[in-house]
């Protein structure tokens, strides 16, 4: 089976599959299947896929950098309501020592 040009813009005669939806938690790998690829036989269409594959990389890239980004605030917001816990329970714990 061979593929011709115009099948790299569609989506659905990539994969057989809706592309992901855009944005952080897209949630989905490339539309374009690794069978997709090994049916190229031109230069021209190979140099297409590579240059969407590297589009698809820099989304993956913007959307890991935002996960990360989010994992740290929520890591440091963690540190600080264990720190506040721990303030909050230290005067509990010397009255309950001081009863013993």
């Amino acid at each position: 089976m061979r593929t011709k040009m115009a099948d790299l813009d569609s989506p659905l005669k990539l994969s057989g599959v809706q592309p992901p939806s855009e944005g952080v938690g897209g949630g989905g790998c490339s539309e374009i299947s690794a069978e997709l690829i090994r049916s190229l036989t031109e230069l021209q269409e190979l140099e297409a896929v590579y240059e969407r594959l590297c589009g698809e990389e820099k989304v993956v890239e913007r959307e890991l950098d935002a996960l990360l980004e989010q994992q740290n605030s929520i890591e440091s917001k963690m540190v600080t309501l264990h720190r506040m816990g721990t303030a909050s329970i230290r005067p509990f714990r010397e009255l309950m020592t001081s009863w013993t």
